[in-house]
């Protein structure tokens, strides 16, 4: 949801940014959102807010604001005021940059004598276009607000422009002169905005070029903190959810080595080999992934196989085989109902599928079968080659490669069985 997610952004500016917001009238909600979550993030920041009226439409985001924040209760004890342009802006009938900004400097020193953190406000301001000059009292606000505001009072601000009211040139001039932009429902640290200086001392358009470039460079090595942070937090929550998930999974796992005692260690060692082939053949991580815990998880429908036929030291009858070979469907039964493993899921089903078609349960052949699971059923074969069973000892690792060999085309890939052997095994 755009509004949930620009709140978390909002809630990571703060006091001393300067922001616009450039919008059209084509982008009602978009503009509701992003206003809404800038007054309610400033209500949970403990700052003062005066929200001043304009081309948006206030009934909307005054009903978003119902929707997030206590409105009646912050409105009557003034920590948030709603004002026409008029009160704001103009009370003497026209917009005076100089007078504007005493106010907003009285304004930041009473909200904190009062208890706040700071003093936020977002108005509009293409109506100042109205004048004759308008343009240039626009300018000299912002220019002013730069100067004066930010950086010396605990204020934060964001300018509202509808760009249909405004030339290419006049958007480009507003462009320059704030930090950060919002535009299309989307927080923009500004590589294009140009500091203050004194133009009466320097050549302004050699200053200008300067001051893009060095911003441009400096944003290009410092990633932006609104897209960082919310990437750090999203990460950090995605590692947690899968130490979560390995940790469920090594618990079922060791459900299954209780259950048949020959496979002691056999998902743990099946899981580290093919994340070995898997990166030997240089696949994405997300799939390094999947193929990890595929390998955690694929033998867990043998717990609903019951142990005499695991465990059995003779040769499996015919019956005892078609419930041995059931394993792979009852894994994945058993992980669809998390949509999560959906995919995991599907690549355990195929761990014994065989290139020639022969396997089971579902008798794939070839580039039907999952690239993860040909690359599970080698890891797989190998280990189980290698260990214990009840029925043999264990192979050495050059009579189970010789077996793996002899099953090129047949049983396993080709390609991924000869990388396992030649660079992982």
């Amino acid at each position: 949801m755009l509004y949930n997610s620009l709140l978390k952004e909002m809630k990571l500016t703060k006091l001393g940014d300067h922001m616009v917001l450039l919008y059209d009238d084509k982008d009602v909600l978009t503009n509701v959102d992003a206003i809404a979550s800038y007054i309610t993030s400033r209500i949970i920041k403990n700052e003062k807010c005066f929200y001043i009226s304009g081309d948006m439409n206030e009934e909307m985001i005054l009903n978003k604001l119902k929707s997030s924040i206590e409105l009646e209760k912050v409105i009557k004890k003034g920590q948030l005021s709603i004002l026409q342009k008029s009160d704001a802006y103009s009370k003497e009938g026209k917009f005076n940059p100089e007078k504007m900004i005493k106010l907003l400097k009285k304004l930041a020193i009473e909200a904190v004598e009062e208890g706040y953190s700071g003093f936020a406000i977002t108005g509009e301001i293409s109506w100042v276009l109205e004048y004759e000059d308008g343009f240039q009292r626009i300018m000299d606000y912002e220019y002013m607000l730069n100067d004066e505001i930010f950086g010396n009072y605990p204020v934060s601000a964001i300018c509202r422009y509808n760009k249909n009211k405004f030339s290419s040139k006049m958007i480009k001039n507003i462009i320059e002169v704030h930090p950060i932009i919002i535009y299309k429902g989307k927080i923009h640290e500004n590589p294009f905005y140009t500091e203050i200086a004194d133009t009466e001392k320097i050549d302004i358009e050699k200053y200008q070029v300067e001051s893009m470039l060095n911003n441009i460079n400096d944003f290009s090595h410092t990633k932006s903190r609104f897209h960082y942070e919310i990437e750090k937090k999203e990460k950090e929550y995605q590692e947690l959810q899968l130490n979560l998930l390995k940790n469920i999974i090594i618990t079922v796992t060791s459900l299954l080595e209780i259950h048949d005692e020959y496979t002691n260690n056999h998902s743990q060692n099946v899981a580290n080999i093919a994340k070995s082939i898997a990166e030997a053949m240089s696949l994405s991580q997300e799939k390094i992934n999947q193929i990890y815990y595929s390998g955690l998880v694929h033998d867990i429908g043998k717990t609903l196989v019951p142990r005499e036929i695991i465990n059995k030291k003779g040769k499996l009858t015919e019956d005892e085989f078609k419930i041995i070979k059931e394993h792979p469907m009852y894994a994945y039964k058993a992980l669809l109902t998390s949509k999560e493993l959906d995919h995991i899921a599907k690549i355990v089903v195929q761990h014994h599928e065989r290139i020639d078609g022969k396997g089971y349960p579902l008798g794939l052949k070839e580039d039907n079968i999952l690239v993860e699971s040909r690359i599970l059923s080698i890891a797989d074969a190998f280990d189980a080659m290698t260990s214990n069973r009840p029925y043999r000892k264990a192979f050495t690792r050059e009579e189970a490669f010789a077996e793996i060999r002899n099953n090129f085309g047949k049983q396993f890939d080709s390609d991924i069985a000869n990388i396992a052997i030649e660079e992982v095994l």
